[in-house]
């Protein structure tokens, strides 16, 4: 998740594990390190989806390390997770069949 703003960059982790409950915030980061992240991220052939959300970021970004999501994130969350899903599923059929 990436704030747009060029001023201060932020960014959240979530992860996700249907068994352990609902999602749960693992990385949240601001300024250079969050840009470290990002350029990290990016170098990755499979790294994680970013998504850019400013108004999830920052609900997101007010919850403790390792917080569960509030229940009133889940429906934004479940959207957000769906596209990610998709995006997988579909760089994978891509790398799978050239």
């Amino acid at each position: 998740m990436v704030v747009p703003d060029k001023t201060v960059r932020r960014v959240v982790g979530l992860q996700y594990d249907p068994e352990a409950g609902p999602p749960r915030v693992v990385l949240k980061s601001a300024g250079v390190a969050a840009q470290a992240v990002l350029d990290e991220s990016e170098s990755l052939v499979s790294g994680p989806a970013l998504v850019q959300d400013e108004a999830l970021l920052q609900q997101l970004y007010r919850l403790p390390l390792d917080a569960a999501i509030d229940p009133s994130l889940y429906e934004l969350v479940a959207i957000l997770l769906a596209q990610v899903y998709a995006a997988d599923a579909a760089f994978l059929q891509e790398e799978n069949n050239p």
